[in-house]
């Protein structure tokens, strides 16, 4: 049989054309989409300043420590006690700001007087920040030593 002849002897009138359904629209989302996306947005931001702060607060304490411990340790060694605590003030300062590495002497005193809300580097503390990792233990002047740890635990609670 030829096409035609199938066509003409079938009734196709009864037949309608295919609807599809509308495509759904992207916008507006449903209102739960919305506050599902927030939610989920400010934990994440929760949850992200929650491990910066905890980071920040180990750090700290830390460091603060780490102070302590080197007084105990170097209570009758002055010039040893100096140095450690320039060294751990070095690397907290790295963690935050690393390109004071290679910052010495009266550039690394003026990015600790810069970094502090209190003058705690301007007398003796700075002295001692600029030079100390630079002379020989003998003609080191360890009287204070003592303002250098308060200026040191200083800076640290603001920078570490």
């Amino acid at each position: 049989m030829i096409p035609q002849q199938i066509a003409q002897g079938l009734d196709l009138s009864g037949l309608r054309d295919i609807h599809l359904p509308p495509v759904p629209p992207l916008f507006p989302l449903p209102a739960r989409f919305w506050i599902v996306s927030a939610v989920l947005a400010a934990v994440a931001c929760a949850v992200v300043c929650g491990v910066k702060f905890a980071r920040r607060q180990t750090a700290r304490k830390y460091a603060e420590r780490e102070i302590d411990r080197l007084e105990k340790r170097f209570s009758k060694n002055d010039y040893r006690l100096a140095t450690e605590i320039c060294l751990l003030m070095k690397r907290v300062a790295m963690m935050k700001h690393p390109e004071t590495a290679t910052a010495t002497g009266a550039e690394w005193r003026a990015f600790l007087e810069k970094t502090v809300k209190k003058p705690v580097f301007k007398g003796a503390a700075g002295d001692i920040v600029e030079n100390v990792m630079y002379i020989p233990a003998d003609r080191f002047k360890g009287e204070n030593v003592a303002a250098l740890i308060v200026a040191a635990k200083e800076w640290i609670a603001e920078n570490a």
